[in-house]
């Protein structure tokens, strides 16, 4: 079996992480998108259809962003990157009504030479949502 080597790109992998979630977080769509290669594909959560290519990704993050006032993405700790491959843990804030909530998220990511995503796995239930202490 033949292994592809992989630069060693964590702290590029790390600043797109971060910059994923600050891009959601403001409503960015241009610059969210801009984090994903051509072809990606984001599943969200784990068990739902995938979603291939920007057009549907976009479709998504128009999804996620028009029922709540706003929604926000904090990351808990420093994300654990192997090779080109990471996964992070983090915080939705969500602001409906007025009223604010959270809930728990990972997220498994893979990337290209250039930290750019490729594919998105959001492990997250949404049953879990409580409201914000």
């Amino acid at each position: 079996m033949s292994t592809t080597s992989v630069p060693e790109m964590s702290e590029e992998i790390r600043a797109t992480i971060t910059n994923y979630c600050e891009r959601f977080s403001a409503a960015d769509r241009v610059g969210w998108l801009a984090l994903f290669t051509d072809d990606a594909t984001v599943e969200d959560p784990v068990g739902s259809p995938v979603r291939h290519g920007l057009d549907e990704i976009g479709a998504f993050f128009d999804e996620s962003h028009d029922a709540p006032d706003s929604i926000e993405l904090k990351l808990n700790a420093p994300a654990i990157v192997i090779g080109s491959e990471a996964w992070f843990a983090f915080t939705i804030r969500v602001n409906l009504a007025g009223s604010m909530f959270t809930l728990q998220a990972i997220d498994v990511m893979t990337f290209d030479d250039s930290a750019r995503i490729k594919t998105q796995r959001a492990f997250v239930d949404h049953s879990t949502m409580v409201p914000e202490a």
